[in-house]
């Protein structure tokens, strides 16, 4: 069995309303939806969470989402955090679908607020002494991978200070 799960849309032609993907390709930890609402149509109520944040990033389209009565305009290219009691519904504008991705999760205390690391969960695990195929044999990747591999270490350790 493959380490992965994958599916694919047609996003030229996803049907009306929710595509949820958790079934699709297994999802245990997040959840994603891509929506497409209609021109002129949006959702028929407000909602929030008690825990889970969304990221909505626009594909296509143009349109907005009312948080907490405010109206911020989206359009192709944005990408726009709600905070978990942030209230909020999205509508398409009347001449366009609005086409999107909602990406949900909830924190976990498992992982730090680092402040200094750019993702959020930092347990990646880097194996710069693996190359993938398609740069096997390359020695500018691989000094590179020598020097990534030592900042990361240097940095662990200054860590720890």
């Amino acid at each position: 069995m493959p380490g992965y799960r994958k599916t694919s849309l047609d996003l030229e032609n996803l049907p009306n309303w929710l595509t949820h993907l958790k079934k699709d390709i297994e999802l245990s930890a997040i959840g994603i939806t891509v929506i497409r609402l209609p021109a002129g149509k949006g959702y028929t109520f407000m909602h929030q969470h008690k825990e889970q944040e969304e990221v909505y990033m626009v594909l296509d389209g143009n349109g907005i989402i009312h948080i907490d009565g405010d109206d911020v305009p989206l359009v192709k290219g944005d990408f726009i955090n709600v905070f978990p009691q942030s209230k909020r519904a999205l509508k398409a504008n009347e001449d366009t679908d609005l086409i999107y991705i909602c990406v949900g999760a909830v924190k976990s205390d498992k992982y730090s607020d680092n402040k200094s690391t750019q993702t959020l969960i930092d347990d990646g695990i880097p194996d710069f002494d693996n190359l993938p195929p398609w740069y096997t044999g390359n020695n500018k990747i691989a000094e590179l991978n020598k020097r990534l591999k030592k900042e990361r270490r240097d940095r662990k350790n200054n860590d720890k200070i």
